[in-house]
């Protein structure tokens, strides 16, 4: 078979580069980015390529030497090998034809802000020199191989070609691809329906993928008029830029010439194997050459076609995830399920301090098993309500509508209800009975229970309001039913029991309800009060367990646990009266968590016993501006995790020889740095018999326990019957 180099209009025009060296650039501007157009064209310059630029990948150029000493070449060549003179070296290899020194270029020239840069700026460069001018035999070919094979260079580029097949070739690039070579082989320049030869090898079966046969698009991506189209070897078949590209020529150390051919295009191709070789050392040349396949962008006819093959190149897109995506974990490969998990307010902030310090850093894998970073709280979904939410319910609890109060020789039962606040919220309401002798009774749905949780009462002054942050009840947000009973004992002992259950979870952002994640809770509860002249004192026990949670945070999928968590909240009360119309309440509350483990396919492998507190201090007056009037003032801590460990394991690496996960044990502490200081202020005033108005203020300093988070709101609302 005849070998010929495939390029036409060789020369051009000199074009050349500016005397001095420029300092290197992250990513080419001016000059150097113009010139640069099929690296630029390709997405070789996009972030993810230009990071990875070929790094530690050798790409043999088969071809007609190299211009050693070429500005756009320092420190990208090693070794070399001259097939007709047998010798070995850098040295041994010249060229006098210009055709590999462009060739060269195009697939990995230097960055250093001049000239033109390569696709894989940062790869090395094996020159092999098989021409003598634009002469050679199947023999220099193929002894240019078989040195290229024995150096274990990952990518062979071959922009080389002839009518017929060569057994010769052929037998060499049999050991190529023994070997675990990718082979770019150009098309061939005469316009055909299918690939000249050699690169028509890459449909046979011995092939096995390693070899790409490449045609050329121009500027437009059309196929260029010379290139032999994809043909039989449309499976194999890439198409790249190949018109009028300028690449490094050897006339002198820093000059360029413009250059149309598949043997152009070729390169391209090369060098965007070295770069997906270069970020996932571990792929295997049939892999690396089926990333470049698969995200090739679709040409001509839909699919896979008989004029441009899989398509042109698209290296942007060959660095991003293919196929479904995996997590790993202590149970094996799973797919990437952004199943329900979210955040509530009583371990966000440690969660919050964890995350932007990396704890949640890991990666996933495409279905190439490459990995990914990926930060695993990205996809959590937002479970704690912000000031205007907060106020919100506060005032909606505080304005229920009374619909009828039935008065019964024991005492008075009352209908009371809340109409829907916005879109996607329900109307609430509930059953209560006050009894003559101080005994009561409740059943409400979707609205604060008078009972559970309630302040304690300290004679005739008014009830404190605003400390239903500092206790447990944060942990049944959402759609919750409760059932109380309080009775007065002797020597002024009250007794309170009780039980929650909170269903689907729905919450408020602002002033709009929007459908969460589902999560589950119930509780049984039970309280002790004694009332004094002047002062009272509470304590109450709660026992709760949570499905698909824990203290307010919803974990299912990645960070779903085994079984529901149990949960046992200790509080303690104390209401002083100042006066007859003021009064100064204070609560304090601990919630103690059992340990859990990690769910199947669960990234967490245990998570430790949790504590958390809260206090809340309420000033509160009444018959203030207007009788039945009350002003509440609170200042106070909510619900917090202070102790606790969130054991996790995750994949946060390949190995880069096996691809193998690596895989990382990682201690998420639950202790809140900065606990959230909270400020509330609510004015309420009867304005006849069915009307109200409620004025309320909130200011959060480290909300969410977050540091430097602040968060304030404003409301005032007017509500009537009719």
């Amino acid at each position: 078979m005849k070998t010929a180099l495939l390029s036409m209009t060789a020369l051009v025009g000199l074009l050349p580069a500016g005397a001095a060296l420029a300092q290197t650039v992250p990513v080419p501007t001016g000059q150097e980015l113009q010139w640069s157009s099929a690296a630029q064209r390709v997405g070789a310059l996009k972030p993810r390529p230009w990071a990875a630029r070929g790094t530690g990948v050798t790409i043999a150029i088969i071809d007609s030497g190299i211009r050693r000493d070429h500005i756009d070449f320092t420190g990208a060549i090693v070794g070399g090998y001259n097939a007709f003179t047998n010798q070995a070296g850098i040295a041994a290899v010249s060229d006098t034809n210009g055709h590999g020194t462009h060739v060269a270029s195009l697939a990995a020239a230097r960055a250093n802000g001049v000239g033109m840069v390569g696709v894989a700026s940062n790869a090395r460069i094996l020159p092999v020199q098989v021409f003598q001018g634009s002469s050679t035999s199947d023999f220099f070919v193929a002894r240019g191989i078989n040195y290229a094979t024995s150096q274990r260079a990952f990518v062979m580029n071959l922009s080389l070609g002839g009518s017929g097949m060569s057994p010769t070739i052929r037998t060499a690039l049999q050991g190529a691809q023994a070997a675990g070579l990718l082979m770019v082989i150009a098309a061939g320049n005469e316009g055909q329906a299918n690939p000249s030869w050699p690169a028509r090898h890459a449909s046979e079966a011995w092939a096995k993928g390693q070899i790409i046969a490449v045609g050329a698009v121009d500027a437009n991506n059309f196929i260029a008029s010379f290139s032999n189209r994809a043909g039989d070897a449309r499976n194999f078949y890439l198409v790249a830029p190949g018109v009028n590209l300028i690449g490094a020529f050897p006339s002198g150390t820093n000059t360029y010439a413009m250059m149309s051919g598949t043997s152009m295009a070729a390169p391209v191709v090369a060098g965007a194997a070295a770069v997906v070789k270069s970020a996932w050392p571990f792929l295997t040349a049939p892999k690396v050459a089926e990333v470049l396949f698969v995200t090739a962008t679709d040409l001509g006819e839909k699919g896979i076609d008989p004029i441009y093959g899989r398509g042109l190149l698209n290296l942007e897109r060959a660095l991003l995830p293919v196929g479904t995506v995996t997590t790993v974990s202590s149970a094996g490969t799973t797919p990437l399920a952004l199943a329900p998990t979210g955040s509530g307010g009583v371990t966000i902030g440690a969660k919050s301090f964890a995350g932007a310090n990396g704890a949640f850093d890991g990666v996933v894998f495409d279905a190439f098993g490459r990995d990914f970073a990926y930060d695993f709280a990205a996809g959590a979904q937002d479970l704690r309500p912000d000031s205007v939410s907060i106020l919100a319910s506060k005032l909606t609890a505080r304005m229920q509508t009374k619909l009828a109060a039935i008065p019964t020789p024991t005492g008075t039962l009352s209908l009371v209800a809340s109409p829907a606040q916005a879109e996607g919220s329900a109307a609430s309401g509930g059953l209560h009975f006050i009894g003559n002798t101080g005994n009561a009774w409740a059943v409400s749905i979707g609205q604060t229970s008078p009972i559970l949780g309630a302040s304690a009462a300290v004679g005739p002054a008014p009830k404190a309001r605003l400390l239903g942050f500092a206790d447990h009840g944060g942990l049944f947000e959402g759609t919750t039913a409760s059932v109380a009973s309080q009775n007065l004992l002797a020597n002024g002992i009250t007794v309170t029991l009780g039980a929650r259950l909170q269903g689907e979870q729905a919450q408020r952002r602002g002033l709009n309800w929007t459908p969460q994640a589902t999560s589950q809770a119930a509780s049984i509860e039970a309280g002790l009060s004694r009332q004094f002249d002047r002062v009272s004192f509470g304590a109450s026990v709660a026992a709760i367990q949570e499905a698909n949670g824990r203290l307010g945070d919803v974990d299912t999928g990645l960070f779903g646990l085994n079984g529901p968590a149990h949960t046992l909240a200790l509080q303690a009360d104390m209401a002083l009266a100042l006066t007859e119309a003021t009064s100064l309440s204070a609560r304090l509350s601990h919630a103690s968590v059992a340990a859990q483990t990690g769910g199947r396919a669960s990234l967490v492998t245990s998570m430790s016993r949790t504590e958390a507190t809260a206090f809340a201090v309420n000033l509160a007056h009444r018959d203030w501006l207007a009788a039945g009037d009350q002003v509440d003032l609170a200042i106070g801590t909510p619900l917090t995790s202070i102790s606790g460990n969130m054991n996790l394991l995750l994949a946060t690496g390949a190995d880069p020889e096996t691809g193998a996960p690596i895989m990382t044990r990682r201690a998420v502490s639950l202790s809140s740095k900065t606990p959230e200081r909270r400020l509330e202020a609510v004015y309420t005033r009867p304005m006849g018999a069915d009307a109200a108005l409620a004025l309320a203020v909130m200011a959060r300093e480290d909300a969410d326990g977050i540091a430097g988070k602040q968060d304030q709101a404003l409301m005032i609302r007017y509500q009537t019957s009719f």
